[in-house]
């Protein structure tokens, strides 16, 4: 089944309700990365998050989310837009760590991420269009990703907020093999001047008790059947107001890569060509790779070069 994220409203506009559900995204990054364990479960949590996040607005926005934590995965970075489109990447993917210790006593399903992202900040960056961004920045507070970034939202864009995204492993194991078997999240917002923010404590409470994971344990095939099972009567009357399918998607090329070269500067340039006589660029998120031979590193370094002025 493809990836679906929907936009709602909730109480006749009390609220505004965002659920998806983003297993193929999250298991293409994790296949891109070769990541599995916690670095899946990682990968899974902040896709999901970075859509949640940009498909608030009416209008088109694309969000760049890092959780930049000092522990065995080295930090996250997602980039995603309104239309549905996400990728990511993880500074460590490689690491097999086993997220299976409960988070607490009352979600005991779901595994914790806090030992393998560790302590640090969760940065923001909201990109609205012509040229207008809005970026913003808070501490980490439980290394879980989901929670951090809720916590973001209350702090940072100071928004009554419930989030809470997870995916399950196929056969978990101690030695972190387990990979991405299905990936989703809810998010929930009070709107200015409602009553909204009792509805989002009451979906929060529900989330925290672990509502989403056991929902994502039935294997819902649309998102709402993903929301009936996470908040079922949480939630008074909610309006789909549209749908848009999820999908990893990279941008990169090679006319990208060659670009990315001409910021070595003409030096540089020279030195590699006279010391190796190629390149190669590899693109963060996707892992594609593009090589130049001489000849093209040539090129790219004339354009790189500042033409020489008039004698003075």
């Amino acid at each position: 089944m493809p990836g679906e994220i929907a936009r709602c409203i909730v109480a006749d506009g009390a609220a505004r309700l965002v659920v998806a559900l983003t297993t193929p995204a999250a298991e293409e990054a994790a296949r891109r990365h070769q990541s599995l364990g916690a670095a899946a479960l990682a990968l899974a949590r902040g896709t999901t998050a970075g859509l949640l996040l940009s498909t608030l607005t009416k209008d088109e926005e694309r969000v760049t989310l890092q959780v930049l934590g000092d522990g065995p995965l080295g930090g996250l970075t997602v980039d995603a837009s309104s239309s549905g489109r996400v990728r990511a990447y993880l500074r460590n993917p490689a690491a097999r760590l086993s997220p299976l210790r409960a988070v607490t006593a009352t979600a005991p399903d779901r595994m914790s991420l806090a030992t393998a992202v560790g302590h640090g900040i969760v940065h923001v960056v909201r990109d609205l269009g012509l040229r207008e961004t809005f970026s913003g920045e808070t501490q980490i507070v439980t290394g879980e990703i989901d929670d951090d970034v809720e916590h973001y939202l209350i702090a940072s864009e100071q928004i009554a907020s419930a989030l809470a995204c997870d995916g399950l492993l196929v056969d978990p194991s101690s030695d972190g093999t387990g990979a991405i078997a299905i990936s989703g999240g809810i998010l929930v917002q009070a709107l200015p001047g409602t009553d909204g923010a009792d509805i989002v404590a009451a979906a929060r409470e529900r989330l925290r008790a672990g509502a989403l994971t056991r929902a994502l344990a039935t294997r819902p095939p649309t998102v709402d059947e993903l929301l009936r099972a996470a908040l079922g009567d949480a939630l008074p009357s909610v309006q789909v107001l549209d749908r848009r399918e999820v999908r990893f998607h990279c941008p990169c090329s090679r006319e990208r890569a060659g670009a990315s070269l001409t910021l070595l500067g003409a030096s540089e340039l020279k030195s590699m060509i006279l010391d190796d006589g190629k390149a190669e660029v590899t693109c963060n998120f996707c892992r594609e790779r593009y090589e130049f031979d001489e000849k093209e590193l040539e090129e790219i370094r004339r354009e790189a070069t500042p033409p020489s002025g008039p004698p003075s």
